[in-house]
């Protein structure tokens, strides 16, 4: 339980409240009891009407299909089984696929948090504003540990973009028409920090943040919308809303945004100011520290907040590291639900399956011991008892093989980079369940090839 409450997702309401009580105990043991009674008083009753002569002459004899009812639960067992491993399955490939996905950015050792200076005082205009992240970047810089230091208006991961049209020199037509740009701002180290790769050109330059000669920075989607198999280097962009331009100096790595399923967007990165330092101000910008201490060092970075901007809360403080397991946690979660209910139903239909036989083999007993009097091998007997397993489990097998195929469906707004009915998945769970089902065959069958004729013909 404790793992499970770890794993969930933090939105499952009332989550801190779910624990292991008494009542809950008592409730389960009173159901297990009273499904022990369901299914063990028909039998009983049959027995009972039946007499104990009836008994000992169907101990004497074969099964002749009577067990129809027995191998039909064990289909079901195995259907059910097979339809939560494939369910399972296609979740693993789904985590594993979006583990395995580049972002465009490091997620390991990095560590990001926002300060909002809003009411501050001095913090009147956007470029007063700069300057104060500026100078603290400075003092981050100094702390033991950290090699690079950045802003970024909206944290990957953490924080969506606004998107909207941009236009270029050469452009006609309606602004509705133009290409769209999410767009952003960034200081400092942020694409070294983040480990984001300059395609061509250059990051800005530290003054650029106080007085904006009318600098952007595209990513390489961007450019390849606006300017496609051109050099972007130099040419010019502008927003419907304003009238200055601003001119590409360099071109960066598309990077994954929202989460690591949605495509990267085309996007733009924009200095601290505006060419007209009234056109924008950042109160509370993300940081993000490069640091191998990305676990341990928020207690210092809090401290030098503290001094640089006593009102100033520190909040949305995280490591890459877990934001990234945030983005993975439906995934991850409803894969270990899923898996822990799919090894129980597994173990649970092995276990149906080795019952029936080994019922079965201790009702055939007088029948295999004469089989085995008349020259029958303990190999022919191990495999007709195998054989008769494996039946039941492939039919289990084609019928869970449908209800999967439905079932798994639902899951298509979990899945990534893998189909819903995916070939290999359904294949390899198909191999799994008759390995399964072969290896709880082999037990009876072994006891059955052993059998002592003369000791199994004086059953009875």
């Amino acid at each position: 339980l404790p793992a499970l409450v770890r794993a969930a997702p933090g939105a499952v309401p009332r989550l801190g409240d779910a624990e292991l009580t008494g009542g809950t105990l008592v409730f389960t043991v009173v159901l297990c009891a009273a499904v022990a009674l369901l299914c063990g008083l028909p039998p009983a009753l049959r027995a009972v009407a039946s007499g104990t002569a009836a008994l000992r002459s169907e101990a004497r004899g074969s099964i002749r299909g009577r067990h129809r009812g027995r191998d039909a639960l064990v289909m079901l067992q195995t259907a059910l089984a097979l339809t939560l491993l494939v369910g399972s399955g296609l979740l693993m490939r789904s985590f594993l696929a979006l583990r395995a996905v580049d972002p465009g950015y490091d997620v390991e050792d990095v560590f990001t948090f926002q300060i909002a200076i809003e009411d501050e005082p001095g913090m009147d205009d956007g470029l007063a504003m700069a300057r104060f992240h500026l100078e603290f970047m400075e003092r981050l810089r100094a702390l033991p540990g950290v090699e690079r230091v950045g802003i970024v208006e909206n944290v990957p991961l953490d924080e969506g973009l606004s998107t909207g049209p941009v236009l270029t020199e050469t452009m006609t037509g309606e602004e509705d028409a133009a290409p769209r740009l999410s767009t952003t701002w960034a200081a400092g180290d942020y694409f070294r920090a983040m480990g984001i790769s300059v395609l061509a050109g250059r990051v800005f330059e530290p003054g650029e943040h106080l007085d904006n000669p009318g600098s952007v920075i595209i990513s390489a989607s961007a450019a390849e919308l606006l300017w496609p198999g051109q050099d972007p280097i130099g040419r010019r962009i502008r927003w419907p809303a304003r009238e200055t331009w601003e001119t590409v100096v360099g071109v960066v790595e598309d990077v994954m945004q929202s989460d690591f399923r949605s495509q990267a967007r085309p996007m733009a990165y924009l200095p601290l100011v505006g060419q007209d330092v009234e056109d924008w101000s950042l109160s509370s910008p993300g940081y993000v520290l490069k640091t191998a201490r990305a676990e341990e060092i928020a207690p210092e970075v809090r401290t030098l907040a503290r001094e640089a901007a006593p009102s100033a809360p520190m909040y949305r403080v995280y490591t890459m590291e877990g934001l990234a397991a945030n983005s993975m946690v439906a995934v991850s979660f409803t894969m270990l639900a899923m898996g822990i209910a799919s090894v129980m139903a597994l173990l649970l239909g092995a276990v149906g399956l080795y019952g029936v036989l080994s019922y079965v083999v201790a009702e055939r007993t007088r029948e295999i011991g004469v089989r085995m009097a008349l020259g029958a091998e303990g190999a022919r007997v191990r495999r007709m008892v195998v054989v008769q397993g494996l039946r039941v489990v492939a039919a289990g097998v084609v019928f869970g093989l449908v209800v999967a195929g439905a079932a798994s469906r639902t899951l298509g707004s979990l899945l990534f980079d893998v189909q819903p009915a995916d070939p290999a998945t359904f294949a390899a769970v198909a191999v799994a369940m008759l390995l399964v089902g072969a290896a709880a065959s082999y037990l009876p069958a072994r006891r059955a090839s052993r059998l002592d004729p003369v000791e199994s013909l004086r059953v009875g």
